[in-house]
């Protein structure tokens, strides 16, 4: 279960609690089953931190592939130039093909490493949003019922 399912998970358990008598602003919640659901958001974070983690890792990957068969298209280029000198101007664009690849390859891969962190900052900004939502909504209640 995401952190996203369990936050709607909370949200419905407070739409859906019911009204203490006589205090319509007071509702009662199963605070096992809250308590519950904080910790599972709390095994869920490592959970979406291994998914940028994979992603940033296939980023990675796709890059050194990408520079692997750049480097072997201008090795190629350079072997065949050896063979025929006349041929000079379909090396040189094989070198320049092969360093086309390869920077779009690294510009591709920085953005993706740019969405995998903003994705990341903004699941943590909301998950403490939220959290820090139902924190304040908890303390009320805890206020209420002391009154």
């Amino acid at each position: 279960m995401s952190v996203f399912d369990i936050l709607d998970e909370m949200d419905d358990m407070l739409d859906n609690a019911k009204a203490v008598p006589l205090a319509a602003h007071k509702i009662v919640i199963d605070g096992d089953r809250l308590r519950e659901l904080v910790n599972d958001i709390r095994l869920a974070m490592p959970k979406e931190m291994k998914r940028a983690q994979t992603i940033d890792y296939d980023c990675d990957r796709i890059m050194k592939e990408a520079q692997t068969n750049a480097e072997s298209i201008i090795h190629g280029a350079e072997e065949r130039a050896k063979g025929l000198v006349a041929e000079n101007a379909i090396v040189e664009e094989a070198k320049r093909r092969a360093h086309e690849i390869l920077s779009k390859t690294k510009t591709k891969c920085e953005e993706t490493k740019e969405a995998t962190a903003s994705y990341v900052l903004t699941s943590l900004n909301a998950t403490e949003s939220r959290l820090n939502e139902l924190l304040n909504e908890l303390k009320r209640e805890k206020e209420n019922w002391n009154k």
